[in-house]
């Protein structure tokens, strides 16, 4: 019987993605006369049917489950005890770094598993595919009787393979054009360069150390320019948008482009994302703008990971890769300067790493990370998105064999999994598979840091302006003035702080502070006024309420509900930054401005605007009779005004 080899991606809510080696294994598998296809089970919302179809329709003698990444544990389980449920005959096979890594442990606790192959899958599977001995097959994990048999892992694919093999034939994909369109919300398709790592990151599971536990690999094996070349001639015919994540040499990416300059072809066939191991100099930026397309929605994106904002310890846990804050911020400048508004940044810090190890480290990490953003939007940088999440406990990294107990067990991974989910672990939300955590750090500790950035991120993003005039008022006084409001308040109060959460209690209480404290409220006279239009957006913008319709009564009347006055305008946040660098907070004169919240925007206007406008209505007249006097006054024109009062209608300020 021909062998016939189902691939699947096995489920996740994480990653829509399959890894990138897998489409050359499809294509290495069928270059030996091998039927071979994928499907992945990530894209579909009912998972269980899609792959009853498939196994009844191909017919596989064998199914790889595609176990590269840690998050897709369960995914994992799940798709092999329901293949097991639909075939007993069909050998299920499992590949990828996380298998690599608990290869044995999987075959003795997964009932379901005939295979695990450790490290690089191709010759391994040919031959597996084709019959061979089983002892006689390079990096294979098996059963023998009662006993587990792992064979040594001496097949390593060198260059010259992987220069051959195609990396970008969609069509060994099931509903290829489902996986290209829901990529294309994220990043984009995966260009392959290469396979294994020369940097030795601590917290990575794909560094050169962690290689070297996961899948025997010493060195890493990187394709030709010309291979990668003709893989991107052949994407273009199914894609416009793709990804590079893959800089263990920045030379070689710009030989690369350079080739892609010589081809017609590839000059602006594509819009790539870009994830950038190291700093961009001004030549890549060069031929990345001379070749890239730069749509004006959904603008590509480049990624630059320092991890740690610490420089010392940025160097300490990424070795030779480490770059200065200073750096940083320059190349964020160049990326601005050469490259203007047509692409954003994306900046990863993690939080938790063992160079970081009291609760005053953390403090100062984030405040670091906070006063970065202010000090990007104050130097007009708007389009860097700087992210600060858990780091992630990365299966075979030098973190998780350091601390982690029974590493090599499977077991380990799914209960913290699990626990992670239930929140049973920490009672925080988490936004990676977060098991390390410095031990010198006490759970109130912990609680106290989590709580600290949970309170930024919320100002952030629900009160923009009220974040930055906090920043460029109180400075580093405003992590003390947190802390207080978080050791009296958060510390203390009984069930889920995170979940249940009073946006407006929290700014009550920061004004509270500040007005009390006169070294702080001489610093931010202005507090009252600004915690007031913050309060009211607090509640009429979340869970905002439903807008009627845009019926237009005849003599409506004002409703002042959705109506707030106050001394400055300060949703023009940029101007009003400026003005206290220019006059000083004690100086500043008072702008008598109106905020009018709309179902979805607050409009502002000065007082004399709405003076002369919009408190007509409070004389009770119609629509026509405002736009005549609108026209007398000549304040504005008839279009403007006829398309702000149907908004007012639909928002209910006008009824």
């Amino acid at each position: 019987m021909k062998p016939k080899f189902l691939i699947i991606n096995c489920p996740s809510e994480y990653f829509t993605y399959i890894p990138m080696g897998t489409f050359g294994l499809c294509d290495y598998l069928r270059g030996k006369g091998i039927e071979a296809t994928i499907l992945n089970l990530a894209l579909y919302s009912r998972p269980d049917e899609v792959l009853t179809h498939y196994l009844s329709l191909f017919e596989p003698t064998h199914v790889g489950l595609v176990f590269h990444w840690q998050e897709t544990a369960e995914g994992f389980l799940w798709a092999g005890e329901r293949i097991r449920l639909h075939s007993e005959n069909a050998k299920i096979i499992a590949g990828g770094c996380t298998a690599g890594y608990f290869g044995e442990d999987l075959i003795e606790r997964c009932s379901f598993l005939d295979y695990v192959i450790k490290g690089d899958p191709e010759k391994p599977l040919e031959f597996l595919l084709n019959g061979n001995d089983l002892s006689e097959i390079p990096n294979l994990i098996h059963r023998k009787r009662s006993k587990i048999m792992s064979n040594e892992v001496s097949y390593s694919i060198d260059p010259r393979t992987l220069s051959r093999i195609s990396f970008s034939d969609l069509t060994c994909l099931y509903d290829y054009d489902l996986y290209l369109e829901a990529i294309g919300e994220k990043l984009g398709f995966p260009v392959f360069i290469g396979r294994g790592c020369t940097f030795n990151c601590d917290y990575c599971g794909g560094s050169r150390g962690s290689f070297r536990l996961h899948s025997s690999r010493i060195k890493s094996a990187v394709r030709t320019v010309d291979a990668v070349i003709k893989d991107l001639k052949r994407l273009k015919d199914f894609t416009k948008e793709i990804y590079l994540c893959y800089e263990i040499d920045p030379d070689y990416i710009k030989a690369l482009f350079q080739a892609m300059k010589k081809d017609k072809t590839l000059i602006k066939a594509f819009q790539l994302n870009y994830g950038a191991w190291q700093l961009l100099d001004k030549k890549f930026i060069g031929l990345y703008k001379d070749l890239f397309i730069f749509p004006q929605k959904n603008k590509p994106v480049f990624e630059l990971s320092p991890e740690v904002f610490d420089d010392a310890a940025r160097k300490k846990i990424k070795h030779r890769t480490g770059y200065s804050l200073k750096d940083l911020k320059e190349n964020l400048g160049l990326i601005n300067n050469s490259l203007g508004g047509s692409v954003n940044v994306s900046v990863f810090f993690s939080r938790y790493h063992e160079t970081i190890g009291t609760y005053a480290d953390i403090k100062k990490e984030v405040y670091g990370i906070f006063n970065l953003k202010h000090d990007l939007f104050g130097r007009g940088i708007e389009d860097v998105h700087i992210a600060y999440n858990h780091l992630s406990t990365d299966v075979a990294s030098r973190y998780w064999e350091r601390y982690v107990e029974r590493p090599r067990d499977f077991d380990t991974l799914i209960s913290a999994i699990r626990k992670l989910r239930s929140q049973e672990r920490y009672s925080f939300p988490v936004d990676n598979l977060c098991i390390y955590m410095p031990g010198t750090l006490s759970e109130e500790d912990i609680l106290r840091c989590e709580m600290l950035v949970f309170i930024l991120k919320t100002l952030e993003s629900h009160f923009f302006e009220f974040f930055h005039v906090m920043f460029r008022c109180l400075g580093k006084s405003m992590m003390d003035l947190l802390e207080e409001v978080i050791n009296a308040i958060y510390l203390r109060k009984p069930g889920n702080i995170f979940h249940f959460f009073d946006e407006a209690a929290l700014l009550g209480q920061i004004r509270q502070k500040i007005i009390a404290r006169k070294s702080l409220f001489d610093r931010i006279p202005f507090v009252e006024d600004l915690t007031k239009l913050n309060i009211k957006k607090a509640g009429l913008c979340k869970g905002r309420r439903i807008i009627r319709s845009s019926y237009q009564t005849d003599r409506p009347q004002l409703n002042h509900e959705f109506i707030s006055l106050h001394n400055h305008d300060y949703l023009d946040i940029r101007n009003f930054l400026k003005r206290i660098d220019k006059q000083g907070v004690n100086a500043l004169k008072p702008e008598k401005t109106v905020f009018i919240f709309l179902a979805h925007e607050i409009l502002s206007m000065t007082y004399e605007t709405y003076h002369s406008t919009l408190k007509e209505f409070e004389g009770r007249i119609s629509p026509r009779e405002y736009y005549q006097m609108m026209e007398k006054k000549g304040i504005f024109n008839t279009f403007y005004h006829k398309d702000l009062i149907a908004k007012l209608f639909a928002s209910d300020v006008l009824y």
